[in-house]
């Protein structure tokens, strides 16, 4: 079975998850030496994800247009002279022009832009990924959340199958001994001196509530990773700008260290697909506090402090409880059993038996 896979993601964005699953996905493929083409920009943009691996150039088909904008490429066709029956597999929501032999899978990985986004960024996108999913053979859920999204906004026809396959969590996050933990922590930062911020910072993330949460949290830092501050955020941090870090780009290995140094992770979103960086920290030995919405209590189990309302004193009260070693131990060891349903390899395998059943 030829497999075809679509590599726009890597030209529309610097990293996040769908970056993460398409790396995995794309990863795997490589090592268990199937027979996969990848199909990429003759330029593409800076990724982080895809700066981690060598793709072979014999498999890759360039794609040779250059694009005034990422809308105009992910409104363009992929078109591949291949004659012989495949598997196309889009990272982001682009179609194949009309080919006799493919067979097209879509993984839908949210609905975000229906809740949280403008009128116009919100039909943009949900053209293009509704066009996307009523083409395919088969559809791939990323959670149960997300499958019963899909079956709100665009639910499939009965010709199409539908399996929900879970995201991942890489081998890298582990929980450390102690002294080796320690050792390893970026300057200035102690053990369980601090709260984590991971990822993105969209309104829809809640990141303010965070601001919030340091703000009335005198002794603790906030360790952010992701972007660099905007100066909206700065004016909310005022006089406490000296208590946040921001890390950008790090590796996996830093990461690691990060969760398992953390008070907490605070995880305040309002909406999500998966979130994988629940998994992340469960599975390095931090604490999870999240908003009780959408993927997250599917995602987390009964293995993290859900809040079913934002409210600083809740999150400072488990905080609080977080410091007594044997609370804490309790919470640890349930993110750490929850931590084990997922993996990368799990998700990939099940991802090509789904390839075999539509082809």
């Amino acid at each position: 079975m030829k497999i075809i896979l679509d590599n726009i993601i890597y030209s529309n964005v610097k990293q996040g998850g769908v970056s993460n699953y398409w790396y995995e996905l794309s990863k795997y493929l490589i090592k268990e030496n199937r027979d996969v083409l990848f199909y990429e920009s003759i330029k593409p943009n800076f990724n982080f994800h895809r700066s981690l691996f060598e793709i072979p150039e014999n498999k890759i088909f360039r794609d040779q247009k250059n694009y005034y904008s990422s809308i105009a490429q992910r409104l363009s066709t992929v078109k591949i002279d291949i004659k012989e029956p495949f598997v196309f597999h889009s990272s982001y929501y682009r179609t194949l022009a009309n080919h006799k032999y493919d067979k097209k899978e879509t993984t839908v990985h949210d609905f975000t832009h229906n809740f949280h986004s403008t009128f116009l960024k919100k039909h943009t996108h949900n053209y293009l990924k509704y066009k996307s999913i009523q083409k395919s053979a088969g559809i791939i859920c990323i959670s149960q959340n997300t499958y019963n999204d899909l079956m709100r906004f665009c639910p499939p026809k009965k010709n199409q199958k539908v399996t929900i396959i879970h995201n991942g969590v890489s081998d890298d996050f582990f929980v450390l001994d102690e002294d080796n933990s320690k050792s390893k922590l970026p300057k200035g930062i102690e053990k369980n001196q601090y709260i984590l911020y991971v990822g993105s910072r969209q309104k829809y993330k809640n990141f303010d509530f965070v601001l919030s949460v340091l703000n009335e949290s005198p002794t603790l830092k906030l360790i952010i990773v992701g972007e660099q501050l905007h100066e909206k955020e700065k004016v909310i941090i005022g006089k406490n700008i000296n208590r946040v870090e921001v890390l950008s780009h790090i590796d996996n290995i830093t990461l690691n260290v990060l969760y398992n140094n953390a008070l907490a992770f605070i995880y305040p979103s309002l909406y999500e697909g998966f979130g994988i960086p629940v998994i992340e920290a469960m599975k390095s030995g931090c604490p999870v506090i999240a908003h009780n919405s959408s993927s997250i209590p599917e995602v987390a189990g009964g293995a993290a402090i859900l809040l079913n309302n934002l409210s600083i004193s809740e999150v400072k009260k488990n905080l609080l409880k977080l410091n007594i070693a044997s609370e804490r131990e309790i919470i640890v060891g349930k993110g750490l059993e929850q931590s084990k349903k997922f993996s990368w390899e799990k998700c990939c395998k099940e991802t090509v038996a789904f390839y075999d059943e539509i082809f």
